[in-house]
């Protein structure tokens, strides 16, 4: 699915929040967005919300397209659930989904099993859940109608290190296994840089700049001056550059080790 928004603007009181935003989230990636405003670019595309300007799904107007299409996982909080059991929670979503009960409970525990959850969870009292724990409910609950577009915010929060490596491998599958349309909003530009294919940074109710997420992070003078925070990874170059340290073109934390490594071997020899 790719999404288009023309000369869009949004007031809340009479102010303006964003104002004539146009962007492109293209169809089957994964798109960050970041910066202030930026639930209300998720909120645009999945509730019926009255702007000016044009948002088209697939060149389709929105105001044409069926939401129940679209899933948003929110932060957590005391509304987020309305039943008392994992199992009442998922029933309750089977109100929007024509499916039989017998196909439904398989594709209950198949959604548990994606985010490591077996099915013995269905018996649980939702608050004697972890946080974690009711952050991976909440993103099976999710994926149950078998959404085109996904809208995650933080999607690591509250999440031990393996919840991480599950939603990592959840959102990677999505996109490359069933070719889903993803959006992930963070302040957290490690996250950002770790997950996205493409980057939608916003600054003073408008878009600042946009594009692949390796390319414009590239742009350290750019961003550093728009206050936008580099990830660890591509600070740590920075720094190696300036002081005339090549670790080579190193993609991830592993690389980056892998290069210490070598580089700290190099110099033993050449010593």
């Amino acid at each position: 699915m790719e999404i288009k928004f023309n000369n869009l603007s949004y007031k809340e009181k009479n102010k303006y929040i964003l104002k004539n935003i146009n962007l492109k989230i293209k169809d089957n990636l994964i798109t960050g967005i970041y910066g202030e405003n930026k639930e209300i670019i998720a909120r645009l595309v999945s509730e019926v919300m009255d702007y000016q300007g044009i948002i088209l799904f697939d060149n389709m107007n929105l105001l044409g397209y069926d939401l129940k299409k679209i899933s948003y996982i929110k932060k957590l909080n005391k509304n987020t659930f309305l039943t008392k059991t994992v199992s009442d929670e998922f029933y309750l979503r089977k109100q929007n989904i024509n499916i039989k009960e017998t196909i439904y409970l398989d594709k209950i525990i198949s959604s548990l099993k994606m985010v490591g959850l077996d099915k013995e969870y269905l018996k649980r009292d939702i608050n004697t859940l972890s946080k974690s724990e009711k952050r991976l409910l909440l993103i099976a609950l999710s994926l149950i109608s078998n959404p085109e577009l996904i809208i995650i915010d933080e999607p690591y929060l509250y999440l031990d290190r393996n919840g991480k490596y599950i939603v990592k491998k959840i959102l990677k599958d999505l996109k490359n296994k069933y070719h889903k349309t993803i959006i992930i909003l963070s302040l957290d530009s490690n996250i950002l840089y770790e997950l996205c294919d493409d980057l939608i940074i916003l600054k003073d109710n408008q878009v600042l700049i946009s594009g692949s997420i390796k390319t414009l992070f590239n742009d350290y003078k750019y961003l550093e001056e728009n206050n936008v925070k580099l990830p660890d990874l591509i600070r740590t170059k920075k720094i190696l550059m300036e002081k005339n340290i090549d670790l080579g073109n190193f993609k991830d934390i592993d690389d980056l080790v892998k290069g210490v490594y070598d580089y700290v071997q190099e110099t033993k020899e050449d010593s």
